[in-house]
């Protein structure tokens, strides 16, 4: 089990995604603070939505409750407005102190343009004190780890490296081997998740309403676990658990339960 000091309660827990549009909080970004600190997590990661642009007193809400901010997000690289919100998470970041900021694709975008919409956002966070750490996701434009480290090669290690997630290592077949190889430095967050033995014949569902916790699913995490310790990295590790169950459960309980899923494995 990784040292629990490392992990931290994403915010996008509580987000609820839509087909079109931006997704919406479904709880205030107090509540999930409050229920983060009530269950023992020592850290969270905040989005733009949840945050609702509110930058200021960012900082101070997090601090308050003894917290610390590991991350924010998320850059939507291919849209319109990737630079208004890499200027709005440079300001998370250094208002919060987190020194990661999330990115991935929100539309099909040719790897030069992505590539220079990671510099330039780059450069922005920077300013802050932040690198960006880049998703693949098996439903969307960027699906393989390989995919993801060549950009990443491309806008330079030092600006932009991998966030590794269990639910779109182990959905799209990516081997542990794989992993293993990686240096520790190339790894700039990782998300623990489950899933069901089966896979949901609707990946983007599965992804956004039906994952589990860790420990309650099928996922060999002990052997991802293992990988990842393997590699080097010893960075924070988010428990991001995308699920209807948990969305609808008040930030307190969803937290408790999550950690008592962490305290199981």
């Amino acid at each position: 089990m990784l040292d629990p000091s490392r992990h931290s309660l994403p915010s996008v827990n509580w987000l609820r995604f839509a087909s079109d549009g931006d997704p919406v909080p479904e709880w205030p970004l107090e509540a999930i603070l409050d229920g983060a600190a009530a269950a023992g997590f020592s850290a969270v990661g905040v989005d733009r939505h949840t945050a609702g642009g509110r930058v200021e007193d960012l900082g101070n809400e997090v601090r308050a409750r003894g917290l610390r901010c590991t991350d924010v997000g998320v850059l939507p690289l291919g849209t319109p407005g990737v630079v208004d919100a890499a200027e709005l998470l440079a300001r998370m970041a250094a208002a919060t102190g987190a020194r990661i900021c999330l990115a991935a694709h929100y539309a099909p975008t040719p790897f030069e343009q992505a590539a220079r919409e990671l510099r330039a956002s780059a450069e922005i966070l920077a300013r802050a004190g932040a690198t960006l750490v880049l998703e693949f996701v098996v439903y969307g434009p960027l699906r393989t780890l390989d995919e993801a480290a060549e950009l990443c090669e491309a806008v330079g290690w030092d600006r932009c490296r991998l966030l590794v997630d269990t639910w779109h290592v182990f959905r799209g077949g990516e081997p542990l081997s794989r992993l293993r190889s990686l240096s520790g430095d190339r790894i700039g967050l990782v998300h623990l998740n489950d899933g069901a033995a089966k896979p949901h014949e609707d990946a983007v569902f599965e992804g956004r309403f039906a994952r589990l916790p860790p420990g309650r699913g099928a996922f060999p995490l002990a052997e991802f676990t293992a990988a990842i310790e393997a590699t080097g990295y010893r960075g924070p590790v988010g428990v991001e658990v995308l699920s209807e169950e948990l969305r609808c459960l008040p930030p307190v309980e969803g937290a408790r339960e999550l950690m008592r899923s962490l305290s199981e494995l």
